[in-house]
Order: C-alpha cells, then structure tokens, then sequence
C-alpha cells in the first residue's frame, strides 16, 4: 500500500513522472551513483521495490534515451531542456525504474545524504537482479502526442 507520492519530470515538462512510495524519502534514501553519468548530472536516485511509478511523455520525440556501459539500463533524458528523469531497465516483459530526486516537483533539500555506490564489479546478469529486487516497478509507461 503506498502512503507518499513524489511527482516530477523535466523542467519543460515533456516528461512526467508519478512515484508511489510505501515510505518516506529519508527512510528510503537518496543514491549517488558513482558512474560517470550520474556523477556529471549531480543524480540523487531513489526507489523502492514495493512502491510503483507512473512515466508519462508527452512527445515521445523529445524523449532520449542514453545507454552507456553494460548497456542494461536506458537513461531517460528530456531532448529539449536536458533534464535527467531516471533510469530504467526491462527485463522480460516487465519495467523497473530509479527516479532522479532533483527532478521531483519538490525536491529534497540538499542536507539529505546521498550514499555513494558503486557497481563497476557487477557483470550483466547480476546488474538486472539487483535492479529488479531494489528499483521501482514501473506500473505505466505512457508515450502520447501533444
């Protein structure tokens, strides 16, 4: 049962996102990834397996989606104001999601510790486990126009 529900997306607002969670931010907490991208974009991630997230975009056009590395995960960024969402990784059908918190309507003040973590020694299969036991599953993921 969710009880908190952080809504977000780009600056311009092509992406849009609901994020249902069943605790509160400080109990979740915040990620600092220590790969090159998230380190370049400042990301502050968060998710919570027992929660749901709802991904709009209005203009699928504007929509990158960035891979890098092991390749497992797209980055979703806004083409027009460059603004990075999240990451999200498929696997059999089915969706999980990390949401960037600095892309959150309201978004946490900066003296929430973001816990650096570091996944350079997983290889691809061990990569999508984690993510599927610990990201959020992504409940829709809805690409219209205008």
């Amino acid at each position: 049962m969710t009880q908190y529900r952080f809504t977000g997306g780009c600056h311009c607002g092509n992406l849009r996102f609901a994020f249902d969670a069943t605790k509160e931010l400080k109990t979740l907490g915040l990620r600092a990834d220590m790969c090159s991208f998230c380190r370049s974009h400042g990301a502050r991630t968060t998710s919570d397996p027992a929660g749901a997230i709802r991904i709009t975009v209005r203009d699928p056009a504007k929509l990158s989606r960035y891979r890098f590395g092991l390749k497992t995960a797209d980055f979703l960024i806004c083409r027009d104001c460059g603004v990075y969402i999240g990451a999200l990784t498929e696997d059999g059908g089915k969706m999980w999601f990390t949401v960037n918190a600095n892309s959150f309507d309201d978004r946490p003040p900066p003296d929430i510790p973001a816990v650096p973590r570091n996944f350079d020694g997983e290889d691809v299969p061990a990569r999508i486990a984690r993510r599927k036991k610990t990201w959020t599953p992504v409940a829709e993921f809805v690409l219209t126009r205008g």
